[in-house]
């Protein structure tokens, strides 16, 4: 009997070993790795630059005239002159200054702080001609004029670099200068007109973006858009004399400025 049983287990012994082969081999496929992903590239934007730019400034001038006291006495007439005197004064110029800013990296992002400053072209005048009102037996002028000469910015600004390029958004502070006059004028004498004018510097805010390049490890181009709101200015005028018909003059100032820069990086 323990023959029989030995016998038995040498046999299932060789069994096995004839019925299991070498293990297979993993295939192709299976050996292939992916390969992980190139990570992004991209030049140094961090430090201290400086540059110039010139651009070109669009202004929208909204303005409001209102008008009391004796010129309730002629409804038609009152509102007549409001509208003539309330129409926009759009107007549009050039502009060119310098910047100074820094920027830090990590990785690809950039994150820097600008400081702009520009002298602008920026000016209208409009004048109605003599008019009379309606219900009125005189004739009226008005006369308005609108400027604003310079522009400061101080705003941060992130990035993100794709090789030589980087585009970036903005958005900060904006100062700048509103000069604003209008005179309503009457042709019966030096006493008969009313008006004057105010110039204010204002602190606004600005939003943008722009596109910048890269030409070599210290020189770069960009191109950028800014949209400025610089609030308003106002003041009230009354006519000399007895009489008293008071007027409020008001003007508000937005800004669409695209501009091209050349800059330094140290």
């Amino acid at each position: 009997m323990k023959q029989i049983t030995l016998t038995l287990a040498v046999l299932c012994a060789a069994c096995s070993v004839s019925f299991a082969g070498p293990e297979p081999l993993p295939s192709g496929k299976e050996m292939k790795q992916v390969a992980p992903a190139p990570e992004p590239t991209c030049v140094n934007w961090s430090g201290f630059y400086v540059g110039g730019f010139g651009g070109y400034k669009f202004s929208s001038v909204d303005r409001d005239l209102s008008l009391g006291g004796e010129w309730n006495l002629n409804p038609p007439g009152k509102a007549f002159t409001e509208e003539q005197g309330s129409s926009d004064l759009d107007n549009d110029g050039a502009e060119a200054g310098g910047l100074i800013g820094y920027n830090f990296q990590r990785d690809c992002w950039v994150f820097g702080l600008e400081a702009d400053g520009g002298y602008l072209w920026a000016r209208d005048s409009s004048e109605t001609g003599y008019f009379v009102p309606p219900g009125g037996r005189i004739p009226l002028h008005i006369r308005s004029s609108f400027q604003t000469h310079y522009l400061f910015t101080f705003a941060p600004r992130v990035g993100y670099g794709i090789g030589r390029w980087l585009p970036y958004v903005t958005g900060g502070l904006a100062v700048g200068d509103l000069d604003y006059k209008q005179e309503l004028i009457f042709p019966t004498g030096p006493t008969a007109r009313e008006g004057g004018d105010d110039t204010a510097t204002n602190v606004g805010w600005m939003v943008g973006g722009g596109l910048q390049y890269a030409l070599t490890d210290h020189w770069s181009v960009r191109a950028q858009y800014q949209y400025i709101d610089l609030g308003d200015i106002d003041f009230d005028s009354d006519f000399p004399g007895p009489t008293v018909a008071p007027a409020h003059h008001h003007a508000e100032l937005r800004e669409h400025n695209a501009s091209f820069a050349i800059m330094y990086k140290f």
